[in-house]
């Protein structure tokens, strides 16, 4: 009996993509690939991120601490639970696939942030709307930390697929993310990413330090969306 073969995105061409067909070979892969991430973290955890921005202190008017720590929470709940969108079973025969791997592994993690990059949004929009008048609360600074928060994740998961199969290389970038949160909580002062408020003297600076971060999550993921080698990894 012939095996069955579960249907991942790959083309039908048994030939290496050409250059030029890149564009059109990824249009196409975008919805097999979308059939295939698993979709249910984000789905679980797209209405908890939702609702931290609409719940937090009820009954007054948001505060500018509480809707960071609404952000921030959810920022983090969305950057681990994009890491299942890494998780690729077509990895470990990769080698004998017409499209490359790493073709595959960006168009998930581009679908993955802009899905969860949506989510972080659409609670931002709550907790600005609930903010107290004249109250300040920067997209663009709030935004940077989501990006940093989310893309670590995704590194995290990107890193982890190349060593270990199944959902374990996406619980391991969970528990990554968790280990560098816990690491910052430790920093004070001007080192410390999460004390400052909007309007404070520190903020900018503090935000600096945040852009320098988002350098570094996608060198990961450059590094390891490299298509895999025969003898190693």
């Amino acid at each position: 009996m012939t095996p069955r073969h579960r249907d991942t995105g790959a083309a039908p061409s048994r030939r290496p993509v050409r250059a030029a067909a890149r564009p059109v070979v990824a249009a196409e892969l975008v919805g097999p690939l979308a059939r295939a991430i698993d979709w249910l973290p984000i789905g679980v955890t797209a209405p908890f991120a939702l609702a931290l921005a609409a719940i937090v202190s009820p009954g007054r008017d948001l505060d500018p601490l509480s809707a960071l720590l609404a952000l921030r929470a959810a920022a983090l709940l969305l950057g681990a639970a994009a890491a299942f969108a890494l998780v690729d079973a077509m990895t470990p025969s990769s080698g004998a696939l017409p499209v490359p791997r790493w073709m595959r592994q960006w168009l998930r993690t581009a679908m993955a942030f802009a899905v969860v990059a949506a989510v972080w949004g659409a609670a931002y929009t709550i907790a600005a709307v609930r903010l107290a008048q004249g109250a300040p609360l920067p997209l663009a600074d709030t935004a940077l930390e989501a990006a940093v928060c989310v893309l670590a994740g995704l590194a995290g998961a990107a890193a982890a697929v190349r060593r270990v199969g199944g959902r374990q290389a996406a619980l391991a970038a969970s528990a990554l993310l968790g280990v560098l949160l816990a690491g910052s909580l430790f920093l004070t002062g001007d080192l410390s990413p999460w004390v400052a408020l909007p309007g404070e003297k520190t903020w900018g600076a503090v935000h600096r330090g945040w852009l320098a971060a988002l350098a570094l999550p996608p060198l990961v993921l450059l590094a390891a969306h490299r298509d895999l080698r025969r003898s190693g990894r």
